[in-house]
């Protein structure tokens, strides 16, 4: 089975020496992005195993941790030139994040390379036949929950968001890419979309594969998410056009 490997690599055309090297190894389907939020957008629809954080420090690591904070199963690799301070290793350490030098020989480059593609292999096959929790995780005031909602149907996710703040918790279903089931203390449906569209801080994460046996949302989530921003929209220009 072949390892899925994601890339942020701003200049490929720069940095194109590490990229050369993934190329070489059959056994890895590499994908390059050029910005972080299309690095968001293509994790939330797609799997992948590791990540590649390519660049100059300290911003290839802000990367990198960023990555590490909503996805906390990927394994992650930041590729930056040296020297690297020991506050720079010591933040990757903490947040579990391989580090290599990018200014280093082409043998050199090649075998940690090899080393960090071999350690995908190995964490496929501990995945196998576990159900992944906790998938996705992150804070509400860098993806509002409409934007999230809107990446996990474009990419046919299944599964269970929880969002918790200082308003309390709530639930969005998805099947299949379709929001299936909303709550939020007695509300149920679309008014319980309406109300978590409205947080702006707090936290929340998806686990894959639960699916609600309940159905309160019948309708497209295009629709849905349109209808209700629109809703909030309005509901903005009144309280700001009001008199104080």
């Amino acid at each position: 089975m072949e390892s899925r490997l994601l890339i942020l690599n701003a200049d490929p055309v720069f940095h194109d020496r590490a990229l050369g090297i993934f190329d070489e190894f059959e056994e890895l389907d590499s994908r390059i992005v050029g910005s972080m939020a299309e690095l968001i957008s293509v994790l939330l629809g797609e799997s992948f195993d590791g990540f590649v954080a390519e660049g100059e420090q300290p911003r290839a690591l802000d990367h990198a941790t960023t990555a590490r904070q909503h996805f906390p199963s990927l394994r992650i690799l930041c590729l930056a030139p040296r020297p690297h301070a020991q506050e720079f290793v010591g933040r990757a350490s903490q947040q579990k994040i391989t580090v290599v030098p990018s200014d280093v020989t082409d043998r050199r480059l090649r075998q940690q390379l090899r080393s960090f593609v071999r350690s995908l292999e190995g964490s496929i096959m501990a995945a196998e036949g576990i159900d992944p929790c906790h998938s996705l995780i992150g804070n509400l005031n860098q993806f509002s929950a409409a934007e999230i909602l809107q990446m996990s149907c474009l990419g046919q996710r299944s599964g269970r968001f929880t969002f918790k703040s200082g308003r309390g918790t709530s639930e969005i279903y998805l099947a299949h890419g379709s929001v299936r089931h909303a709550v939020f203390g007695e509300l149920a449906g679309e008014p319980a979309v309406a109300e978590i569209f409205r947080w702006r801080q707090g936290r929340f994460y998806f686990e894959e594969g639960i699916i609600s046996q309940v159905e309160t949302v019948d309708r497209p989530w295009a629709h849905l998410l349109i209808d209700n921003l629109q809703k909030f929209d309005e509901t903005l220009e009144l309280s700001t056009s009001s008199p104080s």
